[in-house]
């Protein structure tokens, strides 16, 4: 069985970027922050997650704006605090909630039987009859191609392991006995509260910084707020 369509007027891949959250992580590092200024870090537009509407989010929150190119990213700096990765739900601290989720549908299905294998280079076969789910996200979509048999997305209410190497704008999930829909929603990272897979757990699969991975999404995917 192989189903592979284009879903027109659909928006296949997005960065959805949760302003509140912004604005209450500002809240929280200000109230922390005591007598001092707290002052967001928005380098790099504002980590991938848009320089204009993360400082009027975080300016409601409480915080200041200042350029820091010239400084180290977060930390005390005599009567400021600055507020980088904390600003942006970048780590599991429980006040704090993140602010980007990224997503992809589904653009395809295939069943293979064992010993066929999947993607460039064949870098992986099926070791017994298994269904797949082709995803529109790829490497020029800002999903490191590290994550090439490493990395899994929540799909159907479970995580799936990419098999195979990720390509431009694809890759292939593993789905065993299990089914998608052409359609269906895998999400990357999002919102840990609702059962989806954390930024820094995605980051440390493949070994690179939460901050890395929000800001290279940010500038590749189309952002939804």
């Amino acid at each position: 069985m192989r189903e592979v369509m284009t879903l027109p007027g659909s928006r296949i891949h997005s960065a959805s970027i949760d302003l509140s959250a912004i604005r209450d992580n500002a809240a929280v590092l200000a109230r922390r922050a005591g007598s001092r200024v707290l002052v967001a870090d928005v380098r790099a537009d504002a980590y991938g997650h848009g320089l204009t509407a993360v400082t009027d989010a975080a300016l409601d929150g409480g915080a200041f704006i200042r350029d820091l190119d010239f400084a180290a990213s977060s930390g005390v700096h005599g009567d400021f605090v600055s507020a980088g990765v904390a600003l942006y739900g970048l780590s599991s601290d429980p006040e704090l909630r993140a602010a980007m989720r990224v997503s992809a549908l589904v653009v395809g299905t295939k069943t293979i039987d064992a010993g066929e294998s999947v993607s460039y280079g064949y870098t992986w076969t099926a070791s017994a009859r298994t269904n797949l789910a082709l995803v529109g996200i790829g490497y020029a979509d800002g999903l490191d191609r590290i994550a090439s048999n490493v990395g899994s997305l929540l799909l159907e209410g479970a995580a799936r392991r990419i098999v195979g190497r990720v390509a431009m704008n694809a890759l292939v999930l593993d789905l065993g006995s299990d089914r998608a829909a052409i359609g269906d929603e895998a999400v990357v990272f999002g919102d840990p509260l609702a059962g989806e897979p954390a930024v820094w757990d995605w980051a440390g699969s493949l070994g690179r910084p939460s901050a890395e991975i929000v800001s290279v999404f940010g500038s590749h995917l189309p952002r939804v707020y």
